[in-house]
């Protein structure tokens, strides 16, 4: 029995899974996001600061899963210093292109609840380019 993936051609089958990792990423990250800003926004109102520390929170956890699962997963390969390296500076890259949209949605006046998904699903594509230079198996193309 073939998986979803497996009936694609090879060069599309990463993709479907790095976008079936990023939605569920996604998911993991806005759902924590959006827990505590609720809970920030109830005891600190005041405090609009805590919408970065809400959203830092749930990227933070989110990039744990989403190592894991890009690894193993999307690219098929064991962790390594060379991918590990590439992530962390893709995903460091991915926080700051996210934390902008973040930051420039809400001065453009869209709610905090909307910015947060908005700048999430922005980012996400431009972290699959780059993060595919560190997971190219040239052995498999």
């Amino acid at each position: 029995m073939k998986t979803l993936t497996g009936r694609l051609p090879l060069k599309y089958r990463s993709a479907v899974r790095f976008v079936l990792v990023g939605a569920l990423g996604t998911g993991l990250q806005y759902g924590i996001y959006y827990v505590l800003l609720g809970i920030f926004q109830t005891k600190w109102a005041e405090d609009t600061w805590l919408t970065s520390v809400a959203f830092t929170v749930g990227f933070v956890i989110e990039m744990v899963y989403n190592y894991l699962m890009t690894s193993f997963y999307t690219f098929r390969v064991r962790p390594t210093l060379k991918n590990a390296g590439g992530f962390l500076f893709g995903r460091a890259l991915n926080y700051v292109i996210q934390l902008i949209f973040l930051n420039v949605l809400i001065w453009l006046h869209m709610s905090e609840e909307w910015a947060g998904i908005a700048a999430i699903a922005l980012a996400g594509v431009i972290n699959y380019f780059v993060l595919l230079p560190f997971y190219k198996d040239k052995k498999r193309e």
